[in-house]
């Protein structure tokens, strides 16, 4: 149980939740607890216990909204099962009354029974059913607007159902948590719930999940502002007084600003014209320096969209300027782009070494990681995968020393790929996995696919729907970004996997 849910379950058994509140946030809850819960008596056999036939007759009661009978009966059944000492039987009993509770208005008393059931199914070792519980927790939560609670319990959920397998049920937990992250304003962490939730239901084949994951996610991308809209409007608050100022080295700075912002949002187009206007600024107010940084940042956009000639063209402008003034930090950054657009090739090697004794002249030592990293993807190229190891996890090192945690995970991409090629997919698929937590949490949305891909190919032969779960993501977060090529590979993988 991990500490944010503990904290969570705690609350729950301390607060009440109310009798009142919204009818049809109410009915949601109860129309997601109906579809997680099972329709047939807990354990059920061939000749039903006589615990498990009260518990059919109650469901039959509740079903034709006979609810004050279904409520005694399944109070029998509870009596039944703990007199059998069925655990399993006592908390899915312990569920179907508290979810039942809250259906009839008893909201205080409906999750006293919900949390009582996640603790008594956990004890029993039924893990669907501990799931389910959870699950409904989750929804009495929603259903009152305790939304952090929510979140968290959902979360919960959803990691519950992932760890047995039940995939619809964790898409609907996540489709609870994206929810209530709407409501509290976290519009990305809402989209990526939903998307995750989409890809899952198209895995599963389920047109009915699909279409109203597909509207969710189109309701909370076209009608809700992002969480990094807030900044953009500082930001262009900004620049719009420096530029009537005629500041226009600070309006460049905004523009630097809104590029980095951009390019981690995901948001391409946005970011290359941010940086375009940046430099168009600098050569106005005639900083070098800040060209050079508007041109390195536009090389290291189109190179990650493998728009391998707009970015030798930003690279060569870049080394041009840093020649001029003689800035062999920069000048470095350039050689490490340069070897990067063509890794395999002749003039990589040299480039990289050339780049790495710059590097160390001028004591940057986030330059030199960089460095390591393409130095590990030549050897690597080359059949030496030991040194590429080294490379890569001394850059990891490195980079995490000088607390910057997106080169750090990228790095980590890296390893991954040497793991996934030499054939350690677990390995690999732990890789990925925390690399991935790194770019989901700084908002980086290439590098969130790039882990995803990775994550889905290692683990295709181990789990393969969680597999073809994670390709879905990937292939929709790269057409997003334009880069048709990778959707296409990420499809493709996906197709492959059976």
């Amino acid at each position: 149980m991990t500490r944010a849910y503990a904290a969570a379950l705690a609350v729950l058994l301390l607060t009440s939740c109310g009798d009142s509140g919204s009818n049809q946030a109410a009915t949601e809850a109860e129309t997601a607890v109906a579809k997680n819960t099972a329709p047939t008596a807990p354990n059920a056999t061939a000749t039903p216990s006589r615990g498990q036939q009260l518990y059919i007759d109650a469901e039959k009661a509740a079903n034709v909204g006979r609810d004050l009978e279904a409520r005694q009966t399944f109070d029998r059944a509870l009596t039944a099962f703990r007199s059998a000492n069925d655990k399993s039987g006592e908390g899915r009993t312990l569920l179907a009354m508290g979810s039942l509770d809250r259906a009839m208005g008893q909201g205080q008393r409906g999750r006293q029974l919900l949390v009582q059931a996640e603790q008594v199914l956990l004890a029993a070792g039924d893990a669907r059913g501990r799931a389910d519980a959870v699950f409904a927790l989750g929804e009495t939560e929603r259903a009152q607007f305790n939304n952090e609670v929510a979140r968290t319990v959902f979360g919960t959920a959803a990691e519950l159902y992932e760890a047995i397998g039940a995939w619809a049920g964790q898409a609907q937990a996540l489709v609870g948590r994206a929810d209530v992250e709407r409501r509290l304003a976290r519009i990305l962490d809402a989209r990526r719930d939903t998307s995750r939730a989409l890809a899952i239901y198209t895995v599963l084949g389920d047109a009915g999940g699909t279409t109203s994951a597909r509207r969710s996610l189109e309701e909370v991308a076209n009608n809700y502002p992002d969480d990094n809209e807030a900044k953009r409007e500082e930001i262009r608050a900004a620049m719009l007084v420096a530029d009537q100022g005629d500041e226009v080295l600070a309006v460049a700075g905004y523009q630097m600003s809104l590029a980095t912002l951009e390019t981690l949002a995901g948001r391409p187009n946005e970011a290359r014209a941010a940086f375009k206007e940046a430099l168009a600024k600098y050569r106005t107010g005639r900083d070098i320096v800040g060209q050079i940084v508007a041109a390195l940042g536009l090389a290291d956009l189109e190179r990650s969209l493998e728009q391998t000639a707009a970015a030798r063209d930003a690279y060569t402008d870049a080394q041009t300027l840093a020649r001029e003034i003689g800035d062999p930090e920069a000048e470095a950054h350039v050689l490490v782009g340069l070897a990067e657009l063509d890794i395999g090739g002749m003039e990589a090697q040299r480039l990289l070494e050339q780049s790495q004794e710059m590097n160390r002249t001028a004591r940057n030592r986030v330059g030199e990681a960089m460095g390591l990293i393409a130095l590990g993807r030549v050897e690597q190229g080359a059949g030496n995968a030991a040194i590429a190891e080294r490379n890569f996890t001394a850059a990891h090192t490195m980079l995490l020393a000088a607390d910057d945690e997106i080169g750090a995970a990228n790095a980590l991409l890296a390893l991954g790929r040497l793991q996934l090629a030499a054939r350690n997919a677990a390995a690999a698929a732990d890789t990925f996995s925390s690399a991935r937590v790194v770019f989901e949490a700084t908002g980086d949305r290439l590098g969130e696919a790039w882990a995803l891909k990775g994550h889905g190919e290692a683990v295709a032969a181990m789990q393969p729907v969680a597999a073809k779960v994670d390709l879905t993501m990937a292939a929709g977060i790269f057409q997003a970004l334009g880069m048709d090529a990778r959707r296409a590979e990420a499809v493709a993988a996906a197709a492959a996997i059976r």
